[in-house]
């Protein structure tokens, strides 16, 4: 075993692996279980892994009770697309400590949280929460099981979402949400920042050295990255090829450092044909990203995921450009030490706010959203055809469901008990929070069936579906982004509740630069009178749809104002720092 582990250490594994067999086709005794747990990681190293499989299963021939080989066995059926047979190798670990076995309880919350993992991301939600939960039952100390339980119980809009299980405090579950949960939990600028704060210094410790810019250009253009992982039919992605295509190339340069899925469509490919260069680190590590980076000169990198998501902060970390800045991808401080600015606007994010934000706000003109009219094409389906009835005023969102409170959600049944006309048309993203909504509604002694439910679609086919709404209701206090600028490119009004914090300011902020002011309220009861107003007014909605088709084509202009300002503001960044 230990020439084989010098083998290993080398890097030479299949040699390493040779070795094993070598001794194990002859050898017995009580180090056969490790020798062959340890063949069958090599095997997986190389990428073998039904010869892993095997060596894993011979392994528990030899000792029964060596349960990290059910984990490992686990992982080598999932990568081969065996989900059924990953989680009944995990389970088995639980089931051993139900049944008795003192060596499976290190081993069984490990083995859950592998369940929790696959069951997440197959969209098993219940399933996955389940799984957690009997986790943090064996060990309430762990903050990632904790982070990922309750973000699960938003997306099944479980409420309340702080329901701690046993072994656990409310205070423990507020320590250990993700910042993305905490945008939507919370309208507490100084909440959003311990929640970044404590996630980034459990998951993103410094590197231990800093590369440091590259030699600048010599035609004495700005030179910008943009590193994102979603430059494709995504939120942030939909967003941005009007602003990359307006940026002025007498001025910049600008490099994609991309990552994002190939997801064939027209839209990724005009979004990457908008910028001068785009360098594919889908395979590269965060080092030799940083590396990449670095050899092109940059002045500005601008992260376009902060903590969402696919976000790779580890290649910011090794700060590969003059000015490392974040924007667009997460609403909120990232609280990464290594990010000197964020790009925004005083409307999202009025000094009142800065002392939470660990970035330094970079202020452009206009909305941090672009406000960009695209308007909705044919529309080709009818109410019918997605099953709202004809002559009900149809009140919509559809917002991330995982974006619905019980406060704002609250709000929305207390509308539809005043005005007897209105159905609610929602996102029918998942089967447990659908169930939970129509429960909810009930509850509150609301027909369930004046809830109408919209399966995804297509952005196109979304965008579409629009159109059919009398009003758009906006979530708090996690606003809409992308999608409250398709709302109002299908020219629909939109009511939204502002707040303390960025994200809960940012479709008011939209609506601002639009000219459509009256549509953004600053209390709940505002939110709520204003929404009653529109739903039951149908010539004040008629008055507005009109004056946005007016004010629309002042819209267009602005990607190219906001960019002048972005370039204008980096470029003076970029003088102080050289």
């Amino acid at each position: 075993m230990e020439e084989a582990e010098v083998l290993r250490g080398a890097g030479r594994l299949a040699e390493a692996a040779a070795a094993y067999e070598q001794w194990l086709a002859s050898a017995e005794g009580p180090g056969r279980a490790v020798a062959l747990f340890n063949l069958g990681v090599l095997r997986a190293d190389l990428g073998d892994l039904p010869g892993a499989e095997t060596a894993y299963g011979d392994a528990l021939t030899a000792n029964p009770r060596l349960h990290q080989a059910r984990i490992n066995g686990g992982l080598a059926a999932e990568r081969q697309g065996r989900d059924t047979d990953a989680v009944r190798l995990w389970l088995s670990v639980a089931e051993a400590v139900a049944n008795g076995d003192p060596d499976a309880v290190p081993l069984a919350a490990v083995a859950l949280n592998h369940v929790g993992r696959l069951q997440e991301a197959r969209r098993h939600f219940a399933a996955a929460e389940s799984a957690l939960a009997h986790s943090l039952r064996l060990d309430p100390t762990q903050p990632d099981a904790i982070q990922h339980w309750v973000h699960l119980r938003q997306k099944q809009c479980t409420w309340p979402v702080y329901a701690p299980p046993p072994g656990l405090t409310v205070n423990r579950l507020m320590a250990a949400t993700s910042p993305l949960a905490m945008l939507a939990l919370a309208d507490d600028p100084a909440m959003q920042w311990f929640a970044a704060q404590s996630f980034v210094a459990r998951k993103y410790p410094a590197p231990a050295e800093r590369l440091g810019p590259g030699p600048r250009a010599a035609d004495g253009r700005l030179r910008i990255g943009y590193l994102s992982g979603d430059l494709c039919t995504h939120a942030v992605g939909l967003l941005l090829p009007d602003l990359i295509e307006a940026h002025d190339r007498t001025r910049v340069h600008v490099t994609a450092f991309d990552f994002s899925p190939e997801d064939r469509t027209a839209h990724r490919a005009r979004l990457l044909a908008a910028f001068d260069d785009v360098v594919p680190v889908h395979a590269l590590t965060d080092r030799a990203a940083a590396d990449a980076i670095r050899a092109r000169g940059l002045d500005v990198l601008i992260d376009l995921h902060g903590l969402s998501s696919g976000a790779r902060p580890g290649i910011l970390a090794y700060r590969p450009a003059r000015v490392i800045a974040t924007y667009l991808g997460f609403i909120g401080t990232t609280a990464l030490p290594w990010v000197d600015v964020v790009v925004t606007d005083r409307w999202t994010m009025p000094e009142s706010v800065t002392p939470y934000i660990t970035e330094t706000p970079l202020y452009i003109d206009g909305s941090m959203i672009p406000l960009v009219h695209q308007p909705v094409g044919p529309v080709r389906v009818s109410r019918a055809d997605v099953g709202l009835p004809e002559g009900r005023v149809v009140v919509a969102c559809f917002n991330n469901i995982y974006k619905l409170t019980p406060q704002i959600f609250g709000a929305w049944l207390r509308l539809l008990q005043r005005a007897d006309e209105t159905v609610l048309w929602l996102l029918d993203d998942n089967p447990w929070a659908t169930a939970a909504l129509r429960g909810h509604a009930q509850a509150a002694g609301i027909d369930p069936a004046r809830l109408v439910f919209l399966s995804r679609a297509t952005h196109a086919e979304y965008r579409e579906r629009l159109t059919l709404a009398d009003l758009y209701l906006d979530t708090f206090p996690y606003n809409a982004g992308s999608t409250a600028r398709d709302v109002l490119d299908a020219g629909v009004p939109l009511v939204t509740l502002a707040g303390r914090t960025p994200v809960s300011r940012m479709a008011g902020s939209l609506l601002h630069a639009a000219g459509l002011d009256e549509l953004v309220a600053t209390s709940w009861e505002s939110y709520e009178q204003l929404a009653l107003q529109l739903a039951t007014d149908p010539a004040r909605r008629l008055a507005i749809r009109d004056r946005m088709r007016a004010l629309a084509p002042t819209w267009t202009s602005a990607p190219a104002r906001l960019m002048r300002s972005l370039e204008d503001q980096l470029l003076q960044l970029v003088s102080k720092a050289s």
